[in-house]
């Protein structure tokens, strides 16, 4: 009897011994099997730590303003599996992601692989089955190991870099920076969306002779007023309203996508127009999502890291000038940096209610009070709740006037945030 995509996922997580195995000797033999070169004409793949899906979003939004063909890959998932590969902004539907599961479950033979090796490897068969013009592949941790790294981009994004899985790519930024840079391909073209380039991204671009753009050098933009903003690259200079994704941070990540695109084979078809109109329906959950519940604004939002801490910073602000104030919901998987993030944001925040997340990664809420509550203020408020759901409860419970409700800390707990809304 054929298995439905759910049985599939729940035996992809069983085939290979290690849930993260960076050895790509395996993946590239089952690519070779599985004959889906190219899997697409032009290929754009983007790493970094902060603004990854906002890059990869916007640039998948545009081609397709310009009717332009594109397969998109990012991870992780928030609610279905399927979100994590798009034709043309579709979600691939069950019945095609089992047909890519089955090919590769017989091109790999006796090769064990990974469940993020499976899904990248669904995603190049599906762009190679649809025949799209532009693939745009999210790396899913690192780069020059990740399992979308054994294809060779066209041209390579790297947003901006911050101390995250540092158990896995170093200790410092630089040492994060070469792992990043390892999607840098020999003769190719580099983006860099940061104004100052780590040098592993410069020493990197050098060894292989790729050539490397980088923001406020070879490409400029600025706000204009807080409806708009401009962007300038070579000949061209645009003002474009801001983009639907929240928050002044988002024009660095969008003048990357923009001239990634301006660097690729849709270039003669990129208007004001066509790039404003990619602007304004890129969408994106969990990026400072605002969601209406019992009256109440929730914002869900995945940042994780330092960096993320210090754009929700400017983000919460026009709320603390109001004088709202700001109940969080926070959960974190135990490898993150909790008290630093805490610490970021312990000025903006007036009541914490911490949630317990499940599975090998996750930390209970009482391990995560005792992580952040020294660097809080002492007149802060810290609960601690079994689940998401019911700190999203508790939250609510205590919310008065016009208090808004941030929910945030990682995908699993916008995940599971969003969720409890959506039952309601």
């Amino acid at each position: 009897m054929r298995k439905d995509l759910n049985q599939w996922l729940a035996e992809l997580e069983k085939i290979h011994p290690l849930a993260m195995d960076f050895k790509l000797e395996r993946i590239q033999k089952v690519f070779q099997q599985l004959n889906v070169l190219p899997i697409a004409p032009f290929v754009i793949t983007v790493a970094g730590t902060n603004g990854k899906g906002s890059t990869t979003n916007t640039i998948a939004s545009i081609c397709q303003s310009a009717s332009v063909s594109v397969g998109l890959y990012t991870s992780p998932h928030m609610h279905r599996f399927n979100e994590r590969i798009q034709i043309n902004g579709i979600e691939a539907s069950d019945e095609e992601i089992i047909e890519a599961f089955e090919a590769i479950q017989i091109a790999r033979g006796e090769i064990t692989l990974t469940y993020f090796e499976f899904a990248t490897l669904a995603a190049f068969y599906l762009f190679h089955k649809h025949k799209i013009d532009i693939a745009v592949l999210e790396v899913g941790l690192g780069g020059r190991l990740d399992a979308t790294n054994i294809v060779d981009a066209d041209l390579s994004v790297i947003t901006p870099i911050d101390l995250d899985h540092t158990n896995l790519l170093g200790n410092t930024i630089t040492e994060i920076a070469f792992e990043k840079a390892g999607i840098i391909k020999p003769n190719a073209l580099a983006i860099s969306a940061e104004n100052a380039p780590n040098i592993s991204i410069i020493e990197q671009a050098q060894k292989n002779h790729a050539s490397l753009l980088h923001a406020g050098k070879d490409f400029q933009y600025h706000k204009v007023d807080e409806s708009s903003w401009q962007y300038h690259y070579q000949d061209h200079t645009f003002t474009f309203p801001m983009p639907k994704l929240q928050g002044d941070h988002q024009l660095q990540n969008a003048a990357a996508a923009i001239t990634a695109l301006f660097n690729s084979p849709m270039k003669d078809q990129l208007t004001e127009s066509i790039i404003a109109h990619g602007l304004l329906n890129t969408q994106l959950k969990g990026r400072f999502e605002k969601v209406i519940h019992n009256h109440c604004e929730f914002y869900f939002d995945v940042t994780h890291n330092p960096q993320g801490a210090a754009i929700l910073h400017n983000l919460l602000k026009p709320y603390r000038a109001k004088g709202q104030k700001i109940i969080a919901v926070l959960g974190m998987l135990k490898d993150k940096d909790a008290a630093n993030l805490a610490s970021a944001l312990k000025n903006d925040i007036d009541g914490w209610v911490l949630a317990s997340l499940e599975g090998d990664r996750g930390q209970t809420a009482e391990h995560l009070k005792e992580r952040i509550e020294p660097f809080l203020n002492h007149n802060h408020i810290v609960l601690t709740e079994n689940s998401v759901a019911s700190a999203c409860q508790k939250a609510l419970s205590l919310k008065q006037n016009d208090d808004i409700i941030l929910v945030f800390g990682s995908f699993h707990t916008v995940s599971e945030g969003l969720d409890w809304i959506n039952q309601r």
